[in-house]
């Protein structure tokens, strides 16, 4: 993790964003700790633009994440490519664990795929809320669990149909 952060809040309430010098290197929905001052003063513009863009997406309101840059060097080569993998979708897209393993270059690799996205530092900027299990909407380790995973794709647009104990997502 970096040196540098900034604590904003939201609507899932405080936030935190940590850069370096290539972008953002970690994003903390919520924070653990809220209200701390991390060098939010002498935070770049371009860190003030993403932790905006974060607060209205999150609010409901039209706002592309895509454009904010991310940092994902240290990392091990398998999650870059997953996490560059999940970068390329668009909003309002969603595939399974497995397809993901087939965009990044690991066919077959499906559960290695869904310990990448557990473990993802930058959740939105790295959109694993877009990625579903075959059968259902699989799950989600942000906190707010699967709520949290249903309302951040209905930001996008996707509703998911719940029959029974499996769900599957449809745009709207």
């Amino acid at each position: 993790m970096s040196d540098h952060g900034l604590h904003f809040e939201t609507e899932l309430g405080s936030c935190a964003l940590f850069w370096g010098r290539r972008g953002i290197r970690q994003l903390v929905i919520p924070d653990p700790v809220p209200g701390a001052t991390l060098e939010g003063a002498l935070a770049p513009d371009w860190v003030h633009d993403a932790a905006r863009s974060i607060k209205a997406f999150l609010a409901g309101e039209p706002s592309e994440l895509s454009g904010i840059p991310v940092d994902l060097e240290g990392l091990p080569p398998f999650r870059q490519r997953v996490y560059a993998a999940l970068c390329a979708t668009n909003r309002g897209e969603t595939l399974t664990y497995g397809e993901l393993a087939r965009r990044a270059g690991s066919p077959g690799a499906a559960r290695a795929v869904g310990q990448a996205v557990r473990s993802n530092p930058l959740p939105l900027l790295v959109p694993c809320h877009r990625v579903v299990a075959a059968n259902g909407p699989g799950g989600f380790s942000m906190m707010g669990g699967l709520k949290a995973k249903e309302r951040l794709l209905e930001l996008e647009g996707v509703v998911l149909r719940h029959t029974g104990h499996d769900a599957a997502p449809t745009p709207r």
